[in-house]
């Protein structure tokens, strides 16, 4: 953990704001770990649609979820309303994985940073297919910003 970055607002070029609900929090007053991958997700899957990589007409493929973490690192309350940077760490043949920054409402640092990487597959036989070419220059457009 010593060598990880510190991740700022500014290395992050699609946001998201997730409020919080009070279904969210657990018995110690703050959200609940599990939560934050929700959170994770929806910004993830907001910005795919955004971006039309997602729910495209002629869509050939569907995203599974092969591998996500997140390292927690202050804590998020009810009320407040998170504000989640994407960026895309890495753009593969049939893969993207996804850096997401969740802060809390004008803080700099965040209070979790998590990754989430899809695989792109054919619904039906369940094997990897290419991205096009389009999606992998408009995803790579969002790679990681050193601000």
């Amino acid at each position: 953990m010593e060598n990880t970055p510190v991740e700022t607002r500014g290395r992050f070029g699609y946001w998201v704001s997730i409020p919080t609900r009070w279904m969210d929090g657990d018995p110690y007053g703050h959200v609940n770990n599990a939560q934050y991958y929700s959170y994770v997700d929806t910004a993830v899957t907001r910005m795919l649609i955004d971006k039309g990589a997602l729910r495209g007409r002629n869509s050939e493929s569907i995203g599974l979820c092969v591998e996500s973490g997140c390292q927690f690192l202050a804590p998020i309350s009810f009320p407040e309303t998170i504000d989640a940077g994407v960026r895309i760490g890495r753009v593969g043949n049939s893969s993207l994985r996804y850096e997401v920054g969740l802060f809390k409402g004008g803080e700099a640092q965040p209070a979790a940073v998590a990754y989430f990487t899809h695989v792109f597959v054919d619904p039906e036989t369940r094997r990897p297919v290419p991205l096009s070419e389009k999606v992998k220059a408009t995803m790579r457009a969002l790679m990681r910003v050193d601000a």
